[in-house]
């Protein structure tokens, strides 16, 4: 999915949202349900190519977490979902990515 204009983003109903902001500088991922079993990170790709991996942000359970960048702009995110398991996170399905648009 791409789109225009931001903030740009990409939820799981009312458990979870994921967001960057109109400056594609700032990505934010909130768990909206701190009484459920799931859980919640983005991932997300910049244009830097000198330095081209996945990062990866995770929410607290019933919180909110957000990185930045500082050298370049976040070119793709997507969000996706995980289950305690055996004291850490099985992380499963992810969203289709969001493409911002500069």
């Amino acid at each position: 999915m791409a789109a225009d204009s931001g903030p740009w983003v990409s939820s799981y109903g009312d458990a979870a949202k994921a967001t960057v902001n109109s400056d594609r500088t700032t990505i934010t991922v909130c768990d909206l349900d701190h009484r459920d079993d799931l859980r919640f990170k983005v991932e997300f790709a910049t244009v830097n190519p000198i330095d081209p991996k996945i990062y990866t942000v995770v929410a607290p359970q019933g919180g909110c977490s957000k990185d930045r960048t500082y050298i370049s702009r976040i070119k793709v995110f997507k969000l996706c979902i995980g289950r305690p398991s055996f004291g850490g996170i099985a992380w499963g399905d992810c969203h289709n990515p969001v493409w911002p648009r500069p």
